[in-house]
This record gives structure tokens, sequence and C-alpha cells, in this order.
């Protein structure tokens, strides 16, 4: 895992792991943001990476100096947070030469079969894609125009809201860079401003028609066996690879 390039910051010991065989599931690089202080995620994730054999970088949710602290009438701490973070990422994955880079929370579930799901997905993406939402929590998705003969739940993007898995070109990194200042100027949260450059056509966005990513807090026992409820987690992945950690560790897996 390559340490994350911003000095300011002290990033958590995160448990070293180099899979014989590194994927990076068809991207050039994979970043997980980790909200310091939920150590139960990052190692949760941490032992979903080692199942699956899947390399990617840790990256903390970077403080903001005190001097931008946010006005509470312009924009929340948190959502100053997200904003800053998700930018950087984007800047970061130019700075070093990457083509395309998956985006992921820690705290995210995942298809067991990831691996297989993103293979096909990289075979009928259409050319010249920005953005890709492998993870949403989109309603209307499946009633979109299909991308592609090929793959029929790939979709063009409706209105996929959430940021918790999602993909970028390079092309859709520059394009979100040019035209989203690193600090908001409004109140207007980070992911709602990548929306509305989906809508003003200046990103070219993909999605599937069911998740293939899900959030899933793993705040306690309770919260580890069960999706977060709202729009994701009513779309139950068909086969959790948390449920599997949890069977494999003797936890075992909810009924939905």
């Amino acid at each position: 895992m390559r340490p994350y390039k911003d000095t300011n910051v002290h990033v958590p010991v995160v448990p070293s792991y180099g899979p014989p065989e590194k994927s990076q599931l068809g991207f050039d690089h994979i970043y997980i943001i980790h909200h310091l202080g939920h150590p139960e995620t990052l190692a949760r994730m941490t032992n979903m990476l080692q199942l699956l054999k899947i390399s990617a970088e840790f990256v903390p949710v970077l403080p903001v100096p005190e001097h931008q602290l946010p006005s509470p009438m312009v924009q929340s701490i948190e959502n100053m947070l997200e904003w800053h973070t998700r930018h950087r990422i984007y800047r970061d994955m130019l700075e070093a030469g990457y083509k395309s880079a998956l985006i992921l929370d820690d705290s995210v579930d995942m298809e067991l079969n990831i691996k297989t799901i993103m293979r096909a997905v990289h075979q009928n993406m259409p050319e010249g894609w920005d953005i890709f939402f492998p993870g949403h929590c989109g309603a209307f998705e499946k009633l979109q125009p299909k991308a592609s003969a090929g793959l029929p739940a790939l979709r063009l993007a409706n209105m996929p809201i959430c940021l918790h898995a999602h993909a970028v070109s390079r092309k859709g990194a520059k394009r979100i860079v040019a035209n989203l200042r690193p600090s908001p100027t409004s109140s207007e949260v980070f992911n709602m401003a990548v929306m509305r450059l989906k809508e003003r056509g200046v990103l070219q966005a993909y999605s599937l028609d069911t998740p293939v990513f899900a959030p899933r807090p793993a705040l306690s026992a309770a919260a580890a066996a069960a999706p977060m409820p709202g729009a994701d987690g009513r779309k139950k992945l068909r086969i959790s690879a948390v449920d599997h950690l949890n069977t494999w560790n003797g936890k075992g897996v909810s009924v939905h």
C-alpha cells in the first residue's frame, strides 16, 4: 500500500499486506477513505482486501486547517472534510499518472465475486467514460438506457447520488478538479456538486442497475451483521463479502 502523500496528515498504522497477485479490480489504483476514530471499519476492510487479494491505498480523512473551518451557515465540518479529502484524491490520482481509480469508503461491503463482476464491466464500458458508479443510492438506475448490449446491467447514470463506491477516469478526474474548487464556497455538499456536473453534461456517467458495493458500517456487532438502513441498504448484495467474513470468523450471518 502506497503511503498517502500528505506530510501534514498522521496516517494510522495499516496492517501490511501484499497479495501474491495484486489486483485493483481492473483500475490503475484503489483509494479507500478511512475515517479516523473507527478502527473497526479499517480492520474489516483490511480483512476483505486480504480475502479477495485486492491491493489498495488507505487515505485518512484530511483535517481542515483552523483558518479554513466553515461557518455553520455555509458548510458543516463533516461536509468540509469530505470535500477536501475527495478533491485531494482526484488531484493525487492526476499527479500519480493513473488512468483510472476506484474510490471506496472504508465502511462498504461488496459482492464476494467482485473481481468477476468488474472484469465484465471493463470489457463493456464505453470509451470516453468519466465517472462510474458500481455502488450508489439511486432509485431509478434500472429505468435508464442500457450502455452495452454485452452487459445489460451497465446503464447511463440517472442520479446515483452517493459516492461511497465510484470510479473515475483520468479525463473525469481532470474535469472534476477543473470545475470544483478545493474548498466549497456554498452549502452544496460534494456528492451533489458532482451530480450537478453530470446534469450539466460535464461528466459522462455510468452506473450498474443494481449496486455491487453497499454501505455497511461496523459500529457494533449488531451493525456489522446488517446493512445500513436506507436506499442502498434495501438493495441487498447477492453474496456479501462481509457475511462471508462473519461466517469464517464464527459470527454468523444475518437473515434479511
